[in-house]
């Protein structure tokens, strides 16, 4: 519901009471709270913007990069897992999930729904077969938030996913046709609940900022300079004053250029007051403050006060930013999708992503080194755990192989 519709809705009930202005206006003012559109998924999306599309956007490029191994998990033991071949049809629909989508859009597109809404609504298209509904899809589809809605079934937990498309009747789906991926909401099991939820109001701040900042631009008149004298000037003095500073002063080419007062007139500059000074900071802090809630550090959103450090502060704020910011959602949307989507294919598929830390890149490739030589991994296995597509050459799919070689 968006914000004329929360006034239009309003209003007929406030003219259906005998109530005066004052309790119309106050049931507006209620509807127009800070924090009001938390609830709201159309209004969520309408906030990727700013420094949330800074810290959300970081994060999807991110995960998006990130390529998701299937393997096989043998329930005696359980540490040894069997990657599956890259004919595996569970690989390829994740590779290719329908004729307009990219692999990359998928995962972009789920992680930004995560992010602003808390929910990200997957349609397994199901293939079908001598007339028979087969449990594994075919294609996967991104179905917009604020289309959906969840129907709770006191037995069965839901009874399906209601699908309203504008300018199209809903739709009702069956519980195993739509695949739910949410964060963790401890107010609704139903419904999952996003960073941009949980801190509505450091939102609505840093919106009022930019838009108090870009009225004052709009509106507001800041003079460079000052000039200050003891007489009276007539307003034709004072306007031919200004246009000769322009004309002698102005652009990039003159910025430097001395100025010489006679007849008493002073210059100063026009500096920030205290509480101009204090805005600037608010600012800050609750651009600070959006960073924090997504948990992205300031150089991953292209933010970096310190060049002269160069690349050790990028090193150590993406290890920062995969380990606590990437990596927890991998880990999450991977185990969702493992429980709804691997077990269509398998009950003993496994879809996990790789660690996308950067830290100690030395000491991994040394491991993958030791490993091949001892016939503990082959080259192909190591390719696919760092999210590469393994080599044609079958020599590199046998252990200690002879002509295989540790990865570059």
């Amino acid at each position: 519901m968006t914000i004329w519709s929360r006034l239009l809705k309003a209003w007929p009930r406030a003219r259906g009471r005998s109530d005066g202005p004052a309790a119309r206006l106050a049931s507006v003012a209620a509807a127009a709270a800070p924090g009001w559109w938390r609830d709201d998924p159309v209004e969520q999306l309408r906030h990727y913007s700013s420094w949330v599309y800074a810290a959300v956007n970081a994060i999807a490029q991110e995960v998006a990069r990130q390529k998701p191994t299937i393997v096989r998990r043998d329930c005696h033991r359980p540490d040894a897992c069997e990657p599956v071949a890259p004919t595996h049809p569970l690989v390829r629909l994740l590779a290719d999930p329908n004729p307009w989508l990219t692999s990359w859009e998928l995962w972009y597109l789920t992680t930004v729904y995560l992010e602003l809404t808390g929910n990200c609504y997957w349609y397994a298209a199901p293939a079908a077969g001598d007339g028979i509904r087969r449990a594994a899809p075919r294609e996967l589809w991104i179905i917009p938030t604020p289309w959906v809605r969840e129907l709770p079934d006191p037995r069965a937990y839901n009874s399906g996913y209601e699908d309203a498309a504008p300018g199209s009747p809903a739709e009702v789906f069956a519980p195993d046709d739509v695949i739910h991926l949410k964060y963790p909401n401890p107010l609704d099991p139903h419904v999952g609940l996003s960073p941009l939820q949980a801190n509505a109001l450091t939102i609505d701040a840093n919106m009022e900022l930019l838009r108090s900042r870009h009225q004052a631009f709009q509106s507001g008149q800041r003079p460079g300079i000052v000039l200050r004298t003891e007489q009276t000037l007539s307003d034709t003095t004072v306007r031919r004053l200004e246009e000769r500073i322009a004309a002698r002063f102005g652009g990039r080419d003159n910025w430097h250029r001395p100025l010489i007062l006679e007849q008493g007139l002073s210059a100063s500059p026009w500096t920030l007051s205290p509480a101009e000074m204090d805005y600037l900071n608010s600012s800050r802090l609750t651009r600070e403050e959006i960073f924090a809630i997504f948990r992205v550090p300031g150089p991953i959103a292209g933010l970096v006060e310190n060049m002269g450090l160069g690349a050790d502060i990028w090193f150590g704020a993406r290890a920062m930013f995969c380990e606590s910011a990437v990596q927890p959602k991998l880990e999450l949307i991977g185990q969702a999708l493992t429980r709804d989507l691997g077990r269509r294919f398998g009950d003993d598929l496994v879809i996990a992503f790789p660690d996308c830390s950067p830290r100690n890149p030395a000491e991994r490739r040394a491991d993958d080194a030791l490993d091949v030589r001892l016939g503990l991994r082959t080259v192909n296995e190591i390719r696919r755990s760092r999210g590469l597509e393994p080599f044609d050459d079958p020599r590199f799919d046998q252990v200690n192989a002879r002509g295989s070689r540790p990865p570059d």
